[in-house]
């Protein structure tokens, strides 16, 4: 791991204070000073007299508007206010493709910015290699905020991927406990079904921005019992919709359930005054 170095060893590894270039490789970290907070792990920063946006190494947050992003540039902010010194710790590729600055960043004398997003679970792990000098720093702390159910492992809050797996998992748990015996309640079956699978589509990268393959690993990790249950309770529920319609026509065929007035649904008493449903042909009436 590269060490960070005061200003005066900068000087000569970055030659008089010189900014480093694109390809180039980090034998040495530098100092600067913060001129704003763009987001959760990124910065503009003035490093060598120059002003540069600085990505952060090893850790992906939330983009702006999504779910925990204010959250991420509030913490990062409060870390590395305005104006405030910072050092940086470089890796083996010092630019990405949009010529920002990749580093690691923390306040003079403190801790790393990505690690300790990563241990209030405000960001992912990312790793791009050559650049993995820091990535077993940021992923333990990553495991550690999964642990503790914080960040986006929290299920308390609505937005998070943990939170929408469990609501998901509770319309299952309701739509398994619904009778299915006519065609009213298996249509209101479906419809809870139909609801967990919606809340589902919503555990995709996209809608957190986050790219990393292990977040993408994750979210998938979260669906799949789910979509398991939900493909399961619907083949159930069919089933049970198939036999009462079964039964019900093996009742009609022997007139078990006909009188005076016609056909009359099992299991219903005889004194029913409520809205009918009736089956294609205007016979077999279930009540909706």
């Amino acid at each position: 791991m590269f060490r960070v170095l005061t200003a005066t060893l900068i000087t000569v590894s970055l030659f008089a204070g010189s900014t480093p270039g694109a390809g180039a490789r980090a034998v040495a970290g530098a100092s600067g000073s913060t001129v704003r907070v763009a987001d959760g792990d990124t910065i503009v920063a003035v490093v060598g007299g120059v002003e540069e946006r600085v990505r952060f190494l090893n850790i992906d947050t939330p983009e702006v508007g999504r779910c925990l992003a204010g959250a991420a540039t509030k913490f990062t902010s409060s870390r590395l206010p305005e104006g405030g010194a910072i050092e940086l710790g470089y890796d083996r590729d010092l630019r990405d493709p949009y010529e920002r600055l990749l580093a690691m960043v923390r306040p003079a004398g403190g801790t790393w910015l990505s690690v300790d997003l990563a241990a209030e679970g405000l960001g992912f792990p990312l790793t791009v290699a050559p650049n993995t000098a820091y990535k077993s720093a940021v992923e333990t702390a990553s495991s550690t905020a999964r642990r503790r159910g914080v960040g986006l492992f929290d299920p308390t809050l609505p937005c998070t991927p943990i939170a929408r797996a469990e609501t998901a998992r509770g319309f299952v748990g309701r739509a398994q406990s619904m009778p299915a015996g006519t065609q009213a309640q298996f249509h209101a079956v479906n419809g809870v079904l139909d609801r967990a699978g919606k809340r589902l589509e919503l555990l995709v990268p996209m809608q957190y921005g986050i790219v990393t393959p292990s977040f993408r690993a994750w979210l998938m990790a979260l669906k799949r019992p789910v979509l398991a249950s939900i493909k399961t309770v619907r083949a159930s529920k069919a089933q049970q919709w198939k036999n009462a319609q079964k039964a019900a026509s093996e009742s009609s065929s022997n007139g078990d359930n006909t009188s005076s007035g016609g056909w009359w649904p099992p299991g219903v008493p005889r004194n029913y005054t409520g809205p009918r449903c009736y089956e294609p042909g205007g016979v077999i009436w279930y009540p909706c």
